[in-house]
């Protein structure tokens, strides 16, 4: 049961990620708050999921790089703000 909430909590931050691109495509102004949901959401990877934060960040990176190139090319606002959101995550590799 623990993994299904887990996995809901990331779900739902890609969810949010998709929802603020769709209104990039409006013209809104969406870096701020993508900006706050990738802060939340690589602060419990960190913080709180089980596991290597490492893996977990890059696993989240690549599903929103994913996302982007899989992105239509008429829909270029879209495809930027994921891509925008991926590039937010960072990872040290020591």
């Amino acid at each position: 049961m623990d993994v299904h909430i887990e996995n809901c909590f990331i779900e739902e931050c890609i969810d949010k990620i998709q929802t603020l691109a769709a209104l990039s495509l409006y013209g809104e102004s969406v870096d701020l708050a993508i900006l706050v949901v990738i802060h939340d959401a690589c602060r419990y990877l960190i913080l709180s999921k089980p596991g290597d934060p490492e893996v977990n960040l890059l696993t989240f990176k690549e599903q929103l790089t994913t996302l982007a190139n899989h992105t239509h090319s008429s829909l270029p606002n879209y495809r930027k703000t994921l891509a925008y959101a991926a590039s937010l995550i960072v990872i040290h590799q020591v």
